[in-house]
């Protein structure tokens, strides 16, 4: 009998055993830990400390469809993206030329798929038991999360799967150009990084990359909320999420292009400049989108460490591949 899977499942097993797969993941475990540590300890506090965890899986089970909507949202987006990725990479990149037959790929995504709908659903019981709480209430909030979860990694694998109906489509988003063309931001070490950068980042903003974030966001709003309220909360949003999606894809811009010149003599400290420049400019785009956000809004200047703040946690996987010492 042939094997059912794709050979690549043995690699990925061997680079976890190696300390790849932690590497990987370490941002997420590290949130969830956090988040944990800082559920008990409240806890161990005792009175009205004790009370603030257990104000969410209580939240979660008053108000089931924003979060059902937002576990849906965050599974798709995220088993879309990795999962199409992993396709397109098994049929088009190193693997390409091994005699496979397209149905291992197929059955590996799906396994890939439930794996990780396993594993989020695992972290939240393993989240919910932290907060603490009333056992029917951690329940109930845990079937809530469960009935976005499950659905929306099973619709994030069919979209991952559609996509291969579709190459010229795919094509023709690639060859799209950016509105405006700012040679200026190019560097002379690097003249053509920075324009890599762009056309990736606007690759997976087009193909509607992060926008759960900002669905997230519009589905939290109240029906009261005034309009310039709502268009702040809008603009903010869409700078936060536009530019968490910016960094990602900057990062893996940069780490191809270093990997791609890994035998020049090109040193690390001028690739990093030129990384840099396209990042550094966005941010600044972002920054006057979201202050304008926070004009809207009405706040102050108190108001700019919290979207700093907020900004670096959503950038915080990019961080790693534009330093200076990174090149492949």
């Amino acid at each position: 009998m042939p094997p059912l899977f794709h050979p690549w499942l043995r690699e990925a097993r061997l680079a976890a055993v190696r300390g790849g797969g932690w590497r990987r993941g370490r941002v997420a475990v590290a949130a969830l830990a956090a988040a944990v540590a800082a559920s008990l300890a409240l806890r161990a506090f005792g009175g009205e400390a004790a009370a603030l965890p257990a104000a969410l899986p209580r939240l979660i089970g008053q108000l089931p469809l924003p979060f059902v909507l937002l576990a849906l949202a965050t599974s798709y987006a995220s088993a879309r993206a990795r999962l199409a990725g992993l396709d397109e990479n098994l049929r088009h990149g190193w693997w390409a030329a091994a005699p496979l037959e397209p149905a291992r790929i197929t059955r590996t995504l799906a396994l890939l798929a439930m794996l990780g709908a396993a594993a989020a659903l695992l972290a939240s019981a393993g989240l919910l038991a932290a907060l603490g709480g009333d056992g029917a209430r951690l329940r109930s909030a845990f079937f809530v999360l469960a009935a976005g979860v499950v659905p929306g990694t099973a619709l994030g694998l069919v979209a991952a799967l559609r996509q291969r109906r579709r190459p010229a489509q795919r094509l023709r988003e690639g060859a799209r150009a950016p509105l405006f063309a700012l040679r200026w931001l190019d560097d002379t070490r690097l003249p053509h990084l920075s324009d890599w950068q762009r056309r990736e980042a606007l690759l997976r903003w087009r193909r509607g990359g992060h926008a759960w974030m900002i669905g997230a966001v519009l589905m939290g709003l109240p029906g009261s909320t005034a309009l310039a309220a709502g268009a702040g909360v809008l603009l903010i949003a869409t700078a936060l999420a536009w530019f968490s999606l910016l960094a990602q894809a900057c990062a893996g811009a940069t780490v191809a292009a270093g990997s791609a010149l890994a035998a020049t003599p090109l040193p690390r400290r001028d690739l990093a400049r030129a990384a840099w420049r396209y990042p550094a400019f966005a941010f600044v785009c972002a920054g006057a989108m979201a202050g304008a956000g926070a004009a809207l809004l009405g706040l102050g200047w108190r108001a700019a460490p919290a979207l700093l703040a907020a900004g670096a946690l959503l950038c915080l996987p990019a961080l790693a591949a534009l330093r200076p010492g990174r090149r492949p």
